[in-house]
């Protein structure tokens, strides 16, 4: 019973975070805001097995898209490997890219959050196939802080 309030719990706070993001976003310019979801409650996990060190960090991952170089900002909380809140921020310098990156915000959270940071890894998201890329660089950057 419990994990299915949890489960109810966290479909509600993605679902809240991203109607926000979406009417936030029809009011912006080239500056997207930074949208973030979180788990209601921590998963249970053994600790001692742990490959990375529990707490927030951050990273700006970086691709090539037809456009040049584009960036987006990601910020994770880990509890025993579990991602438990993540926040992405799009960084695109143009039009196009600013699209694509708001496509990726809007469907990528239920790919990362509640999951083990060692089975992340995105591809095409809500139809943006580049960005992806951008928030697996930010990743790798974010593993190779928290290595425990």
């Amino acid at each position: 019973m419990n994990n299915k309030k949890t489960a109810i719990s966290g479909a509600a706070v993605i679902a809240v975070a991203a109607a926000i993001f979406a009417v936030a976003s029809m009011n912006r310019a080239n500056n997207a805001p930074t949208i973030t979801v979180s788990l209601p409650s921590t998963p249970a996990t053994d600790t001692a097995t742990s490959r990375y060190k529990n707490g927030t960090y951050t990273a700006t991952g970086s691709y090539r898209s037809p456009g040049g170089l584009d960036n987006v900002g990601v910020t994770l909380t880990l509890k025993n490997d579990i991602i438990i809140s993540v926040s992405f921020t799009p960084m695109a310098h143009d039009g196009i890219s600013a699209q694509y990156q708001t496509m990726f915000a809007g469907g990528f959270q239920s790919l990362v959050l509640g999951k083990n940071i060692s089975s992340v890894y995105l591809d095409a998201v809500s139809g943006s196939s580049l960005t992806g890329q951008g928030f697996n660089d930010a990743l790798a950057q974010i593993k190779a802080q928290a290595k425990a």
